[in-house]
């Protein structure tokens, strides 16, 4: 809308990428995908145009180093067309090129994540995946190696109307106000302190399995996907 020309910001948005993995501060591509809830800001045919170069700009033709980054994807009520997207991409280039990445906020059928999850993708969890009881089914069919904590704080926190919320048993003080307070949430807002309770609702869903096997498997997960040492983070 402001006449930017495309092709130059994706060029400019390359050469960050390609800076940022020489210092070891980038490590995903993302977030791109497809929205099909909010098509007033982009319609579908600008959106599949736009995924597509940037899948060329960034795997297709990139540097090796920027093209095996992982990608971080939304998936919003757009059925299997993102993975529609993503095969027809690798087709193009003979499967050459290894997709990898977290297909993230999922709250799809489980058939679907399973084709995401042959294709070398991790789902990714948040309150929004665990609202009604068809979404706590996928949860519990889903294995462990292939799930990644996600909060999306601000957003997709787990409320009391969500069929996972009664599997939470570790709650935070919360206030209305909007002031910051050491120690206090506001009342609405989601935070990454509140990952916990995703892996509790995962833990619930999949029959009362330790949440701490829930973390170890998904922290392990997460830590695989990024390229991260075990050293990195050592109080984990």
């Amino acid at each position: 809308n402001d006449g930017a020309d495309p092709d130059r910001v994706l060029e400019e948005l390359l050469q960050i990428v390609q800076d940022g993995v020489t210092d070891g501060c980038v490590v995903a591509i993302g977030e791109i995908g497809l929205d099909y809830d909010r098509l007033e800001f982009s319609p579908k045919d600008v959106q599949h145009e736009f995924l597509k170069r940037q899948l060329e700009t960034f795997l297709g033709a990139a540097s090796p180093q920027v093209a095996s980054l992982p990608l971080f994807l939304h998936n919003r009520s757009v059925g299997g067309d993102l993975l529609n997207v993503l095969q027809n991409f690798m087709n193009s280039h003979n499967n050459a090129t290894k997709l990898r990445g977290v297909v993230h906020s999922f709250d799809d059928t489980l058939e679907l994540a399973q084709e995401f999850i042959g294709m070398g993708f991790y789902i990714g969890l948040n309150g929004c995946s665990l609202k009604t009881p068809e979404n706590l089914e996928v949860v519990r069919e889903l294995p462990l190696s292939s799930i990644l904590l996600e909060t999306d704080c601000p957003y997709c926190e787990i409320k009391a109307t969500h069929a996972g919320f009664p599997f939470i048993k570790t709650t935070f003080e919360k206030k209305a106000e909007k002031k910051f307070i050491m120690g206090q949430l506001v009342k609405g807002r989601n935070e990454p302190c509140q990952i916990v309770q995703v892996a509790e609702v995962i833990a619930g869903a999949k029959g009362g399995i330790p949440v701490q096997q829930v973390a170890k498997a998904c922290y392990k997960n997460s830590m695989e996907l990024y390229g991260f040492s075990p050293n990195q983070c050592p109080n984990h």
